[in-house]
């Protein structure tokens, strides 16, 4: 955990408006939800916030305004800030989840990645499905998209599933009626989901 004496290395990893879709970055740090990692060394390698469904965070309006997260309970983790060299992407998550999981108990816990075409939005996104998260949105934000990833919710195994890739104009329209991912490949196309209905 964070705390106000991280502020420095926060901005010095993130820049000058600190870490992604946070306001308050001291109050969050006071408030013990900033999760970071020096890995070892004297500077911070990588750094997530939790934010409160509730909040009038941009995120979790938008998140809400999207459907997901609407009843306003749980959490939800900013997107992961991190140095170019760092690798334990999915140690990393998987230390946040559980941390999550501790200050929210049973509710639900979100977690969002944006999204460009390209390889190393299906790397981040890999990391995400083998930390334990599930994909069950892609939504518009700000001028841009972004995947949403659940923490309590899987696709039900017995049910016929299809195969999508994440570039794929359908996707979307997939997980708007209900389907999501929490398997994945790779093929000469690049990423490829495994698309199941939700039980």
């Amino acid at each position: 955990m964070l705390n106000t004496g991280d502020e420095a290395a926060i901005y010095r990893l993130a820049g000058s408006q600190g870490l992604p879709w946070t306001h308050e970055l001291p109050a969050l740090l006071r408030q013990g939800a900033v999760l970071g990692d020096y890995a070892g060394g004297s500077d911070l390698q990588a750094a997530a916030a939790l934010l409160p469904m509730f909040g009038q965070s941009r995120l979790a309006l938008s998140l809400r305004a999207a459907g997901c997260g609407a009843d306003g309970q749980g959490t939800v983790l900013t997107p992961l800030c991190h140095t170019p060299e760092y690798l334990p992407v999915r140690r990393f998550l998987r230390m946040a989840l559980g941390w999550a999981k501790q200050r929210c108990a049973s509710y639900h816990i979100w977690a969002v990645l944006p999204y460009e075409p390209g390889e190393e939005s299906e790397e981040l996104c890999a990391q995400y499905l083998a930390a334990g998260l599930t994909l069950r949105a892609l939504i518009p934000v700000d001028a841009g998209r972004m995947l949403v990833f659940a923490a309590h919710t899987h696709p039900r195994r017995d049910l016929p599933a299809r195969r999508l890739h994440l570039n794929d104009p359908a996707l979307p329209r997939y997980l708007e009626r209900g389907y999501s991912a929490a398997d994945f490949g790779w093929d000469k196309d690049g990423m490829l989901l495994t698309v199941r209905q939700e039980g």
